[in-house]
């Protein structure tokens, strides 16, 4: 099972029951032992800074993952790392996708989590960008949401 520890710095109020639901079926499709995160909701102007230092590109974003295994000293070896989310971002792309925003929001736990153990989808081959998005939606299909 992955623990987290949340911090919300907007005003989005996000079910603690469906977080469980996310970490308890992607641990079991990872295969991976117990395990914690850092789960943060921000705000547009937080997510546009960090995509900026972190990745060039100065602009809104919905999730962004940060692995602890990037780190230069990694102090707690179970720590997958932090993932920050945009709920407004998640809001606008569930309303043009035309789901419900309790699956972007998965979508987007899902995706973060997948980057947190290793997947890649950008500057990686066609095949390991395929791999990236079997195994999230593998893990989303079992989730049930829609």
């Amino acid at each position: 099972m992955i623990n987290y520890e949340l911090t919300n710095e907007t005003e989005f109020k996000i079910k603690d029951a469906l977080i469980k639901k996310v970490l308890r079926v992607f641990s079991s499709a990872a295969k991976l032992p117990a395990t914690e995160i850092s789960l943060v909701l921000v705000k547009p102007a937080t997510i546009k800074k960090w995509n900026r230092l972190y990745r060039g590109k100065d602009k809104v974003t919905d999730v962004l993952s940060f692995a602890e295994a990037e780190a230069e000293f990694v102090e707690d070896s179970r720590n997958l790392g932090e993932i920050l989310i945009c709920p407004s971002r998640a809001k606008q792309q569930a309303k043009t996708y035309g789901w419900d925003l309790d699956y972007e929001f998965s979508r987007l736990l899902v995706h973060g989590l997948s980057h947190l153990i290793g997947y890649d989808h950008e500057h990686v081959s066609a095949q390991k960008k395929r791999a990236m998005e079997k195994f999230e939606s593998k893990v989303l299909g079992q989730l049930q949401i829609k």
